[in-house]
């Protein structure tokens, strides 16, 4: 009876479960260990049944006896996971290799060829000499609480006469390893699930199968691949890094996570934003290696791309410079600040550090005076070639103060003067241009007039009296258009801007920052592809528009409400959160700050050590394929359990071949990435629009009874 009800307990424990066929399973014997690491006593002819033990795999010990649970010590009841990490001497293992040299240096010229499974020896000898050890580092312990299984991710107590077995689980067994979430895990998956707009947790993505080494002929090559699953509420608000060389996957994996995003949005039908910002134009084009299809291919109704180049199918990412002047200028002048322009003066300095960025409304002055600023930048565009959008005016400054100074200069003058005085305060560039000239002339003049009665030169007076309406930062602008510095000297003026031109594009009628938010706010997949056009639009513009997002992501946040759900990827990270970049930066505070108001920050690179180490500590989810530099994977052993892979980083250059860290999983799993696959992805939209287009079917019929 005993024997049966251990049989009956053994076959549904999950313990036991994860030994796998354990009477097959069977690898070695524990013969020390420490709270860090264990040393496992295994033989050539174990390691054969189980079509061997790569490096990096998985191995789990126990100190029960499989078939017998219930009669094992309460203490005994847990698994421990091990992690294969190198060969380790064993005390006889000199006097093993003196045997085995003997042996061969014995052997005849007719034994050069391997013989029979003992080559040579006797059976006793044999199996003497093919003992090793292993030595294994110890992820965690497998236990049952309230009916369920655990891991811990350490251990509790070791012996020093250890009694564990060590298996090698397969299939099952290592599916239930790798994919295996604590219960509090999944409780708090849920929650942030519902909070994110889910009605459920989403379903786990499967992200590839198991794999150890680059040399994978015998553990994937014999046996069905074990899937390996990731959480996609892991993704949500999290940062994630995507490190690797050129070529080894690292857009596939993050083609992989855009799409999981977008199904999982779309199975619950929500709104999740995702940004692309693809420096290499890898993810808004089609190539070879995805089937020929891109993102925009898979999803065309829910992608917009945009491209610094007229292209069908692409909306311009260049800015209307007449319409986003504060955008403009700041291109403008990080253009020049990279050239080295023959233009130079007092008043192109000033222009080159003017800020046309708009002040509160509320601030009436402060906001009047850069209407004027921003006027006169458009003038000097105009005056510079840049194609005026067609209709487009420009608003001038006619106030009845300024107009009546205007007026008593006039006919002050011998003889009167004879002004172009506008009666509506849009012009069109033309015009706008000749009366911001005739206004300089003036001011000019009327400090003349009073340096030579010998009261303040303010010139045209402002509204506050005793200032002068034509403040520096004006008298600059207006010495820009008319190419004259205030002593009469000539200067380049509007043509040190002139080169700019191609930066420009008339088309676009509006804020191309607006325009992308509300694409993301409608949870489309919006590509900004910067892989064409003037390079030095993508940081400009990348800084400018992943600014806005994340203020309108914190006003949110700040106010009260519910910000949406964001998703940022950005390629070449390195050159955006550099190890030297300031913390109160754009880009340093997405990835620091940005998880609070719901914005996941994807990075990917291949230099791990060349980014901010604030922010390689605050990463939660990691996808590490081949690293070349000793550099580079010292940084990144700091992290996690990384340092096992070292070796095996370096040296595998397999597509694909990865190491993954996730939130939800306490330890980094060996995984083959699936790869991107277009028609895989169109069948999973098929058939969540066809579920969808039942459900909104029976309820109709519903409504009708």
């Amino acid at each position: 009876m005993s024997n049966v009800l251990n049989q009956i307990v053994a076959s549904g424990s999950e313990l036991v479960s994860l030994l796998g066929t354990y009477n097959t399973s069977f690898v070695g014997y524990v013969y020390g260990m420490s709270f860090n690491e264990a040393l496992v006593l295994t033989n050539d002819d174990w390691k054969h049944s189980v079509n061997g033990i790569p490096h990096n795999s998985f191995l789990v010990a126990a100190g029960f006896n499989p078939a017998r649970l219930t009669d094992a010590a309460e203490i005994d009841k847990e698994v421990v996971l091990l992690r294969v990490l190198e060969p380790v001497s064993l005390p006889q293992d000199n006097d093993l290799v003196k045997t085995r040299i003997e042996h061969h240096q014995r052997r005849t010229s007719e034994e050069q060829f391997p013989g029979d499974v003992n080559d040579g020896l006797d059976p006793i000898t044999a199996a003497e000499l093919q003992s090793g050890g292993l030595r294994c580092s110890i992820l965690g312990t497998f236990y049952m609480e309230n009916g369920e299984l655990r891991l811990g991710s350490d251990i509790e107590n070791f012996m020093t006469l250890s009694r564990m077995r060590a298996y090698k689980p397969t299939e099952s067994a290592l599916s239930l390893i790798v994919n295996h979430v604590n219960p509090e895990v999944r409780k708090k998956a849920v929650e942030e699930a519902r909070n994110a707009g889910f009605l459920q947790a989403p379903s786990p993505i499967n992200i590839g199968t198991i794999r150890y080494t680059s040399t994978a002929r015998m553990h994937r090559g014999t046996k069905p691949l074990v899937d390996v699953f990731i959480q996609p509420t892991d993704f949500l608000a999290r940062r994630t890094a995507v490190l690797g060389m050129t070529r080894t996957g690292k857009s596939n994996t993050v083609k992989t996570t855009v799409s999981a995003v977008a199904i999982a949005a779309l199975r619950d039908n929500i709104r999740i934003g995702q940004l692309i910002f693809d420096v290499n134009g890898e993810y808004a084009n089609a190539n070879h290696q995805d089937d020929g299809s891109s993102i925009a291919e898979v999803f065309p109704k829910q992608t917009i791309r945009y491209r610094a180049l007229e292209t069908t199918g692409f909306e311009d990412i260049r800015p209307n410079f007449y319409i986003e002047c504060a955008q403009a200028l700041n291109l403008i002048q990080a253009l020049f600040k990279n050239d080295n322009s023959p233009f130079s003066g007092q008043d192109l300095d000033a222009f080159m550090s003017t800020n046309l960025e708009e002040p509160d409304k509320t601030e009436v002055a402060e906001h009047t005076r850069w209407k004027r600023h921003k006027a006169l930048f458009q003038c000097i565009l105009s005056r510079a070639g840049y194609t005026i959008p067609t209709g487009f005016t420009i608003e001038v400054p006619i106030a009845a103060t300024l107009l009546n100074q205007i007026r008593r200069w006039a006919q002050a003058q011998q003889p009167a003067a004879i002004i172009n005085i506008p009666t509506i305060d849009r012009l069109p560039a033309s015009e706008a241009c000749a009366w911001f000239e005739q206004l300089r002339l003036i001011n000019i003049s009327l400090k003349e007039q009073q340096r030579n009665i010998g009261i303040p030169q303010i010139g045209i007076e402002s509204s506050t009296r005793g200032s002068s309406w034509v403040d520096p930062t004006l008298e600059s602008l207006l010495n820009m258009l008319a190419r004259e510095n205030s002593r009469g000297q000539s200067f380049g003026g509007w043509r040190a801007i002139q080169k700019y031109r191609p930066y420009h594009s008339q088309r676009r009628m509006a804020d191309i920052t607006n325009e992308i938010i509300a694409h993301l706010n409608e949870g489309r997949i919006v590509i900004l592809d910067l892989s064409v056009g003037p390079v030095e639009i993508r940081e400009v513009l990348s800084k400018r528009i992943a600014h806005r997002i994340f203020d309108r992501q914190m006003g949110d946040m700040h106010a009260g409400r519910v910000p949406q759900n964001i998703v940022l990827y950005v390629e070449e990270a390195h050159n955006l959160i550099g190890k030297k970049a300031d913390l109160t930066d754009t880009w340093p505070r997405i990835a620091k700050e940005g998880a609070k108001a719901r914005i996941a920050f994807v990075y990917a690179t291949q230099e791990p050590s060349s980014v901010h180490p604030n922010i390689l500590a605050n990463t939660e989810n990691w996808f590490v394929t081949h690293l070349n530099n000793d550099d580079e994977l010292r940084t990144l052993g700091k992290f996690y359990d990384f340092s096992d892979f070292i070796a095996s980083l370096k040296a595998a250059q397999d597509v694909g071949f990865a190491r993954i860290k996730t939130l939800s999983a306490p330890f980094v799993i060996p995984t083959q990435i699936n790869r991107f696959t277009p028609a895989a992805i169109r069948r999973q939209i098929e058939e969540i629009n066809s579920s969808i287009k039942g459900i909104v079917q029976s309820q109709e019929v519903l409504n009708a009874l």
